[in-house]
């Protein structure tokens, strides 16, 4: 897994980042994390590569690469308008990317009943966010999709114990926070949900589309040294 430190990211990309102590997450394989302990999920993100765990998620940035960046197909029209940019990060692992996963492999399947529920509850960002998944014979099936608004059919189904990985679409590079909420049926607590966590994530744009590269890096670096202080 490659990480970089917020004005490392900052000088390389232009993006104008927070200043906070985040970790973010390029390269190598990383997961969405399902746990439940003590009768309450932990909704986490685990960076497989390092074993290093981020709970809350907040402590973790999920990057999308500029290699992300194509251009939108008529089979994935309801994400953005056909020719537009639209950043994948696929489900699929390329070196350049980001491979991030869906993961329930700390759960014992014994103690639910059924699959669980992982839902779209917000998105805050530059643009839309969604999730997809590719058929047998290439058919797209849409599992979220915050362009058309978000409502209860926007969610994963989740087999307890088992290891998933999707497309993630994004429609604009920036900063974005996703949130999402873990459900099913306990075997002893019945009926329990994760309310809604939020996963940060930031878009890269290429770099020949940022104008202003240079100076939004000097922007970050100066950012960093004064959270330093």
């Amino acid at each position: 897994m490659k990480s970089l430190p917020l004005f490392a990211l900052a000088l390389t990309t232009g993006l104008a980042l927070p200043a906070t102590a985040q970790t973010f997450l390029t390269t190598g394989h990383a997961d969405i994390g399902i746990a439940y302990d003590a009768g309450a999920f932990d909704l986490h993100v685990h960076d497989e590569e390092s074993a290093t765990e981020f709970s809350p998620p907040s402590g973790a940035v999920l990057v999308v690469g500029a290699a992300a960046q194509t251009t939108t197909p008529g089979v994935l029209s309801a994400f953005a308008p056909v020719g537009s940019s639209l950043w994948i990060l696929p489900k699929t692992q390329n070196a350049s990317l980001l491979f991030l996963g869906f993961g329930t492999e700390e759960l014992t399947p014994s103690d639910w009943t059924g699959n669980l529920t992982l839902s779209l509850k917000s998105v805050s960002g530059p643009g839309n966010f969604g999730v997809y998944d590719t058929g047998t014979f290439g058919d797209i099936q849409i599992k979220m999709n915050s362009a058309d608004g978000i409502a209860a059919g926007d969610s994963l189904t989740l087999v307890p114990g088992s290891h998933g990985h999707y497309n993630l679409t994004f429609t604009a590079p920036g900063n974005y926070t996703i949130g999402l909420e873990a459900a099913g049926t306990h075997v002893t607590d019945g009926a329990v949900s994760s309310g809604t966590v939020n996963y940060s994530f930031t878009v890269v744009p290429e770099p020949e589309e940022y104008a202003a590269l240079a100076a939004a890096g000097l922007v970050g670096f100066a950012l960093w040294r004064r959270a330093r202080r």
